[in-house]
This record gives structure tokens, C-alpha cells and sequence, in this order.
């Protein structure tokens, strides 16, 4: 699992990448500020504070008053957390594709979880219209890519046969000028390919012979579904704690030299962006984030301000619990994010990050597993009933979520256009 916390640090200090200004496109938009964040701004009175040379030490304490963070109490329900043996087979079947391990069907018919390689053009009025068109498309017939009624038009249609679809975009189709339309899709089918059935050799053959028998290969794919499983169950848990120690606790204030050091370094790697795209800075920005270097300006103390917030509250828990990483924890701690980010060795890994930083973002890490250990973590299963009523059945969530349940190009991904 990537460690969070410590890349919060990394991006305060290195680039702050995890920042969505207000006025940009971006579909993760933050909130601004909060109140007592932006008075604080304004008492200070002050312009810029001068940009230190490296990170500047701080106690959060004198920022931060901390509400309760611990005894803290949340529910979840355990069964999103657990691995199916349905999620068993996608992962294989994923993996045999991958390594291209699917059955090649020449002469037979389309079926479903099939993947049909198609030419197709879509007419609207008889016309063929813009996107609608495409030849050797892999399409999945079952994965609900392409509107409704294109993939199971193809169930059934052999391999060289050529098949009309009279079909209707979605009322809220993205592209205006198709939704609601009757158009007519006219596809070819030219190959099938098939999921296999899993053999000892296929196994074999998908894992390089490190599991060389199915039921092997099976557990395996299960276990890294589960490691994966309670990853994401732990940042849950973690970040509904999160939310509640900051519910409670109020930030006063932020060292001003510490949010001119992070709002420098968040200038500095958009312009190395800039550079790399051969812009100018001002260019850059109106293109990729819709914004003036004024506008820019304008909101990087803000944006500091709220990926900084985090920060000061775990630190001040830190201080106040008299918490430290000694040398050992240190030592271990380098050696684990190095493995996890991809470094040879820990040396390496210190060679790319701040030491200091590094040190934050373990003892976030270590905050964060004493609140939870102090915490009360009660596993509450929904019954089917409510499960029911609070979910909507899937076909209806995917077309109202986002009005797509489209194929690619005009045939599913016109409101791209």
C-alpha cells in the first residue's frame, strides 16, 4: 500500500501535486480554506514571508487546537472488504488476457465474456455520423461499453457475418446531437477470442511456472485480492479517524514559513511541467489548468493551507503524545517505502526524498496507528433488506451516473466530444 501520509509530506515539501484549484476543470475540486484558515491570512498583515532554503521545523501545537482523538468510534461494513470467489475469477480471467492466453475462435458464434473483434459504423438518418465508425474494435460482450442492446445484438452472430443493430442513444447521451437518436449500427464480427478454462498448464504458463497447478495459482490470485482488500480497508478506517479528529480540532493558524517554502516548491514543479512541455508558464496554465498566473497566485496559499492542515494535526498529536521515530524505526521505515516505491535500496530512496520529510511522513504513519489502536472499529454487516433499498440496480446507477453506457468513439464515448 502506498503510504499516504508520508506522500502528503512529500507533496508539501517536493511538489504538491494532490492540489485542485478552485476555477480548474478538475472533476476532484476542493473546498476552499476553511475560516479560521483565511483569517489568519489576513491578520498576519504580511505580504510573502521570505522562502526558507529547506523545510522549516515547527510546533503544531502553537497552531493547533485538538479536539478528542481518542476512544474515537466508527462502523463499517466488512463485507465490502472481503474477496469473492466471483473477484477470484476476474482477476485470473484479466491475467490470462493479459498474457494472452485466450482461445482464438475461427469458425463459431459470439457468446457472452467474450471478446469479438469487430468493424462497425453507425448511421444516423442514414448518414454515417462522426466517432461512429471504427474497424478491428475489441469489444467485451458483457462489459456494458457500448450502449445498450450493441453488445447482446452481437450474441449469437458468427464469426465473418455482418449484422444491422437498430439501436437509441441515452436521453442524456453526452453528445447532443445523438441522444435520444434511433441510429443503426452495421457490424462486422472478424474473430472471437474466449476465456479458457483453467488448466494446470495455463497456470503455469500465466504465472512464469510460479504456480504451477491451478488450484495454486487460484490461492495465490486470491491472496493478493485480499492483501489489496485490507489495504483499502485500513485507509478507510483511517480516514473516517481522520475526519473526525479534524470535525473536533480546530487550525488556528499555519507557519507563514513553511507555507511560503510548500507554496514555492508547488510553483517550482509547474513550471518544470511548463518546461517539460516546452511552454511558457503563463501558457501552461490557461491550457492544462483554465487559469492566469494571477489566478494562480491567488490560490496557492489556500491550497497549501488545506493539504498542510492534515499535517498539523497529526504532528500535534504527535507532540502531545510525546512520540518520536528512533533510529530503528527510522532504518526500517526507509527500507519499507523503499521497496514499496520501486527503489533498489533505502539509500537510494533517501537520495530522492528529503530525510526530514521522510521522518514526517513515518511519524504521521505512527500517529495514525496509535489512533486507530485507541479507537473502537466495529464491524456492522448490512442486512439484505437495506441493502436493497439503498442501492439502485446496477444498470440504472451506471446510465444515471454519468449517462454512458456507450461504446467507444460515436458509438459510446460521443459525450467525450
Amino acid at each position: 500500500m502506498k503510504k499516504k501520509y508520508l506522500m502528503a509530506a512529500l507533496l508539501c515539501s517536493v511538489c504538491l501535486t494532490g492540489i485542485s484549484f478552485a476555477g480548474t476543470a478538475s472533476a476532484g475540486e476542493t473546498e476552499n480554506v476553511t475560516e479560521a484558515a483565511e483569517e489568519s491570512s489576513e491578520q498576519s498583515g504580511q505580504e510573502s514571508a521570505e522562502v526558507p532554503k529547506e523545510r522549516p521545523d515547527y510546533q503544531a501545537l502553537d497552531y493547533v487546537k485538538l479536539g478528542e482523538y481518542k476512544g474515537l468510534k466508527i462502523e463499517f461494513d466488512p463485507t465490502e472488504f472481503t474477496v469473492t470467489d466471483e473477484d477470484i475469477a476476474d482477476r485470473v480471467r484479466e491475467e490470462l488476457q493479459a498474457a494472452d492466453l485466450f482461445d482464438r475462435i475461427s469458425d463459431g458464434q459470439v457468446q457472452d465474456g467474450d471478446i469479438a473483434n469487430i468493424d462497425y459504423e453507425g448511421k444516423l438518418d442514414g448518414e454515417a455520423f462522426d466517432g461512429g465508425t471504427a474497424q478491428g474494435f475489441d469489444l467485451e460482450i458483457g462489459s456494458h461499453t457500448f450502449i445498450d442492446g450493441f453488445e447482446d445484438g452481437l450474441i449469437g452472430v458468427a464469426v465473418g457475418d455482418t449484422v444491422d443493430l437498430p439501436l437509441t442513444f441515452p436521453e442524456y447521451y453526452g453528445n447532443e446531437d445523438l441522444a435520444g437518436q434511433d441510429v443503426v449500427f452495421t457490424v462486422t464480427v472478424n474473430s472471437i477470442q474466449r476465456m479458457p478454462e483453467l488448466t494446470d498448464e495455463l497456470a503455469g504458463k500465466a504465472s512464469s511456472n510460479e504456480y504451477p497447478d491451478a488450484a495454486s495459482y487460484r490461492a495465490h490470485i486470491g491472496e493478493e485480492l485480499q492483501a489489496d482488500m485490507d489495504s483499502t480497508k485500513r485507509d478507510r478506517i483511517y480516514g473516517e479517524l481522520l475526519t473526525l479528529i479534524a470535525n473536533v480540532s480546530e487550525v488556528k493558524g499555519y507557519p507563514e514559513d513553511l507555507v511560503a517554502y510548500s507554496a514555492e516548491n508547488m510553483k517550482s514543479y509547474y513550471e518544470q511541467y511548463a518546461q517539460a512541455y516546452g511552454m511558457e508558464f503563463a501558457e501552461f496554465l490557461e491550457s492544462f489548468m483554465g487559469m492566469t498566473e494571477e489566478e494562480f497566485e491567488a490560490q496557492v496559499d489556500s491550497a497549501v493551507k488545506q493539504t498542510l492542515a492534515q499535517e498539523l494535526l497529526l504532528k500535534a498529536i504527535a507532540e502531545t503524545e510525546e512520540m518520536e521515530i528512533s533510529e530503528e524505526e527510522f532504518t526500517a521505515g526507509c527500507e519499507k517505502y523503499a521497496e514499496e516505491y520501486g527503489f533498489e535500496t533505502s539509500e537510494e530512496f533517501l537520495d530522492a526524498y528529503d530525510e526530514k520529510v521522510v521522518r514526517l511522513g513515518l511519524l504521521q504513519d505512527k500517529v495514525m496507528d496509535f489512533v486507530r489502536n485507541n479507537a473502537v472499529v466495529e464491524e456492522i454487516a448490512e442486512t439484505e433488506s437495506e441493502t436493497g433499498e439503498n442501492e439502485a440496480p446496477a444498470g440504472e446507477a451506471a446510465q444515471s451516473a454519468d449517462g454512458t453506457a456507450e461504446p467507444a468513439d460515436g458509438a459510446g464515448n460521443g459525450g467525450n466530444e
